[in-house]
């Protein structure tokens, strides 16, 4: 059987369910469950969060412009 989840948290709760294992970003080293044990992968990619744009149905308000360029701009400089 195979599961397959997109957000880091259901990954982590299924590995600490005995369903599997996963990779992980360093940054949720601090919401590993218990009983889950993290061990070190050498040479291999590091892991990065992805953001995915919507477009809703009416234009953006300025806050969320805001956000949206702060967003394209630590990507660019990145």
């Amino acid at each position: 059987m195979a599961h397959v989840a997109r957000d880091w948290l259901a990954r982590l709760h299924l590995v600490a369910a005995g369903c599997g294992l996963t990779t992980i970003p360093a940054v949720l080293e601090d919401a590993i469950p218990p009983g889950v044990v993290v061990l070190p992968v050498r040479g291999g990619t590091s892991e990065q969060r992805r953001i995915l744009p919507a477009r809703p149905p009416r234009p953006p308000s300025e806050p969320v412009i805001r956000v949206a360029e702060a967003l394209r701009t630590a990507t660019l400089t990145t």
